[in-house]
């Protein structure tokens, strides 16, 4: 569970810095803005495919333990598969969205 957990948390404290990154460029258009999440998204979501895949080879070995922490990930992988925000409003909730789903499942390995 370490090697796992340790890209988990790896993944996800990287996620976290790009979308802080992203914060700070906010201040450029919309169009800027909306283009640089959809980026980090698709990164995100390339990167969280192949820690996904580990993590559910051991939901499979004990679904007691970790049927929280699978709803917790499928709720991230929703958030990043979502369209592309059309509104900054839209952009920013998206934003939050995520770095709460990531917040979750971090929160959720450091209890294991």
């Amino acid at each position: 569970m370490n090697h796992i957990g340790d890209n988990v948390v790896s993944f996800l404290k990287n996620a976290t810095t790009k979308l802080e990154e992203l914060q700070v460029q906010s201040a450029l258009g919309k169009a800027e803005f909306s283009d640089k999440l959809e980026e980090i998204k698709k990164d995100a979501k390339s990167k969280f495919q192949k820690v996904k895949s580990e993590i559910n080879s051991i939901i499979e070995e004990d679904k007691d333990a970790y049927k929280h922490l699978k709803a917790k990930i499928e709720h991230l992988e929703l958030q990043l598969a979502l369209g592309k925000a059309e509104t900054k409003e839209e952009l920013l909730k998206q934003k939050k969205n995520l770095k709460e789903a990531i917040r979750n499942v971090k929160e959720m390995l450091a209890k294991d």
